[in-house]
């Protein structure tokens, strides 16, 4: 199965002495090449990393993600972001835009590589085709009755939110949501004198291994995984899911509905006969 539905990767235990703690943070948005830069960041040893394909799998963390989106008080809010964050050594896509500002106070020796992509419009045009199923309303409907996928779309109403309250941007999959994000990132980290690195995965090891004081691999090339294809085999399951559930259901109800008077007359007349006399 793809990533998104399952993850075969246990989850960092809580209050592990021994466990890794935030090093390096991908603050790029989701279809900005967040895949491969995860996959190199665990090949320079910040692994495990957290993707929001590690996320989505598990219903207990996508509340504590949903929590945190919704919480107002930075201090609460810091509290939830450390727990998610809690046994990893780096983190990219998704759970990092709403985190931006809390990610850089609560990790200051932390590298930030702002991974993006050629222009906003081939991000927008690239996150519309990827994600837009997954931002309407079929996603809504299809995926009502299965626990992660609600949880999903809960989460892509809060991003829709967030990118208007914060960015002042309508809608989130647009080139200007892109530029206004980007900026953003740019503008915190000014605030705080980090140091952010512009990266696009057509660059390869060399920058990224400079800025994160690593030596260039020599045994592998530069990661490239296709999150294109990948999402949409995840959209053609889940909404194959979707559709099989809410058959399933309607048989149940359509069953009840034809069958259940005739059997609760039945089982009442097999109650008052007698057969459960001692």
């Amino acid at each position: 199965m793809p990533r998104f539905i399952t993850d075969r990767r246990p989850l960092p235990h809580a209050g592990d002495p021994s466990a890794p703690t935030i090093r390096a943070i991908g603050a790029g948005l989701p279809r900005a090449a967040t895949s491969s830069l995860q996959a190199a960041l665990e090949r320079l040893g910040y692994a495990p990393c957290l993707h929001m394909a590690h996320i989505i799998p598990h219903p207990q963390v996508s509340r504590l993600l949903l929590s945190a989106m919704r919480e107002r008080d930075p201090a609460k809010r810091q509290k939830m972001v450390a727990r998610l964050c809690e046994g990893y050594a780096a983190v990219t896509d998704f759970p990092v835009v709403f985190f931006v500002e809390d990610l850089m106070d609560l990790y200051p020796e932390a590298k930030i590589v702002l991974n993006g992509r050629p222009s906003a419009e081939v991000w927008a045009a690239s996150a519309r085709e990827s994600f837009g199923f997954f931002f309407g309303r079929g996603f809504r409907v299809t995926g009502l009755l299965w626990q992660t996928d609600r949880l999903w779309a809960a989460l892509n109403g809060e991003c829709e939110r967030w990118v208007r309250e914060r960015l002042g941007v309508r809608t989130a999959l647009s080139p200007e949501a892109y530029g206004a994000y980007y900026e953003y990132v740019r503008r915190e980290a000014r605030r705080r004198g980090r140091e952010v690195l512009e990266f696009r995965a057509e660059d390869g090891w060399a920058p990224l291994c400079r800025f994160l004081g690593k030596e260039v691999p020599v045994d592998t090339e530069f990661p490239r995984l296709n999150e294109r294809r990948e999402v949409q085999v995840i959209k053609r399951i889940l909404v194959a899911r979707g559709l099989l559930a809410w058959a399933a259901l309607g048989g149940g109800v359509w069953g009840a509905w034809r069958f259940g008077p005739g059997l609760l007359r039945w089982l009442r007349g097999w109650l008052t006969s007698g057969h459960l006399s001692m």
